[in-house]
């Protein structure tokens, strides 16, 4: 890679005041503009230095901008503050114009309530099972965005030739250098990430002879919920769904699990559908 940092390194803030933060939109994290899962990610670590509490329960985020590279900031106000949640508000803000909004949910660690776990997933590979992308693909490298984690397909993007088939992929995926952090907002930002990136490519497996697609989808929202820390993990089990695209929209469901099958992470997002420059 040209330049060799991990997630934990990228998403670090500037204080600037009591809630204000100073950040960097990277062109080398982004993908047709600053990526949505990056961006959210950052918005997410400011939230976890504006909160009292230790860990995130949800966010929603709405994009409201395409955003440029360069600097931005992130601003945050505390919406709700209570003894077993808080809700914050965060903006980032560039040039004067907000490009993204999110409302972060967090909590106490381990509080009391109902318990029962109906996700699990049975019959996790291991990823010495799995072969990864580069040896399946010698002479193709990954676009450096995806070069920052380690991908083992299970269900993955088409080869020349396929027919269509479900808009779904599944893998193991471990970020390089550094595999996690120990931070939960900071870590959660793994999850954001996989689920924001490869929310757009499972669309591709139903449309095969698309490549590029002559289409890109900036997100209009996205909704995580984190069930449990990430921390934890160094693999991440993931399956992106990209179920339905029609009038311009699409709609994208995922799923963040460890390798035991313990569910970590869910999401949910609507993106429209615009032109590809220059297609």
């Amino acid at each position: 890679m040209d330049r060799v940092d991990d997630f934990e390194e990228a998403t670090r803030l500037e204080r600037l005041g009591e809630q204000l933060w100073a950040v960097d939109l990277r062109a080398d994290w982004g993908l047709w503009s600053p990526a949505g899962g990056f961006i959210s990610a950052l918005a997410l670590r400011a939230a976890g230095e504006a909160t009292r509490l230790p860990r995130p329960a949800s966010t929603t985020c709405h994009f409201l901008r395409m955003g440029k590279y360069g600097p931005a900031e992130l601003r945050a106000e505390i919406l709700k503050s209570g003894r077993r949640s808080e809700l914050v508000r965060m903006e980032l803000v560039q040039e004067s114009n907000v490009l993204l909004m999110c409302h972060v949910w967090a909590v106490q660690d381990e509080t009391p309530g109902l318990v029962h776990d109906a996700s699990r997933l049975q019959n996790m590979p291991t990823p010495q099972s799995l072969k990864s992308y580069e040896e399946l693909h010698p002479d193709r490298p990954a676009p450096l965005f995806l070069q920052r984690f380690e991908e083992r397909p299970i269900k993955g993007m088409p080869e020349a030739g396929d027919g269509a088939r479900d808009p779904e992929l599944t893998g193991l995926y471990k970020f390089r250098p550094r595999a996690r952090a120990e931070n939960t907002f900071v870590d959660a930002a793994r999850a954001m990430i996989l689920l924001d990136t490869y929310g757009w490519m499972a669309q591709y497996p139903a449309h095969p002879e698309d490549d590029p697609s002559p289409w890109i989808a900036p997100n209009m929202d996205y909704h995580y919920r984190f069930h449990r820390p990430t921390t934890e993990a160094e693999w991440l089990h993931m399956r992106i769904r990209a179920g339905i695209a029609e009038g311009g929209l699409m709609s994208t469901d995922g799923e963040i699990h460890d390798l035991e099958g313990r569910l970590l992470v869910s999401g949910t997002s609507q993106l429209m559908c615009l032109p590809r420059p220059g297609a």
